[in-house]
């Protein structure tokens, strides 16, 4: 009983594993063409927790006989040594992002032209650019001619 509740328990988190990495190859494959002549590009910032390594310095104090003659037997010597410490810092980067230029929105993976009026018997071929079916005109193709 319990052999069959584990079987199916790993089963389980096996299909889990195989949706979470079909889901982030489907968003690799959704994304923009940086080659489209519609899709523009700018630089945004963000932040990110890193771990970094460091030298502290550190103070050793110790006594050893006295190599001059007037002093005392023992005198107070510093040496400084190093130890690689680690600290969480936030650095800044920057990324390039792709999106639809002014006048295109996306579908899907491709940026289309926006028409802000309906291309009534046409199809939108540029922004605010209607290409209209034979016998059709006007800046929304809704005159016949």
């Amino acid at each position: 009983m319990w052999r069959k509740a584990l079987y199916s328990s790993m089963e389980a988190a096996e299909i889990c594993v195989l949706l979470f990495v079909l889901g982030g190859v489907s968003d690799l494959t959704l994304a923009l063409d940086p080659r489209d002549p519609n899709v523009c590009s700018l630089w945004e910032s963000f932040t990110t927790s890193v771990k970094e390594s460091y030298a502290q310095p550190f103070d050793h104090v110790y006594e050893e006989k006295c190599s001059e003659p007037w002093s005392p037997n023992q005198c107070t010597r510093h040496r400084v040594t190093y130890k690689t410490l680690y600290r969480q810092v936030v650095k800044m980067d920057y990324r390039r992002r792709y999106q639809c230029c002014r006048g295109f929105y996306e579908s899907g993976n491709k940026c289309v032209p926006r028409c802000t009026k309906e291309c009534v018997h046409g199809r939108c071929v540029a922004p605010d650019r209607c290409q209209c079916e034979s016998g059709w005109r006007g800046d929304d193709c809704s005159s016949s001619r």
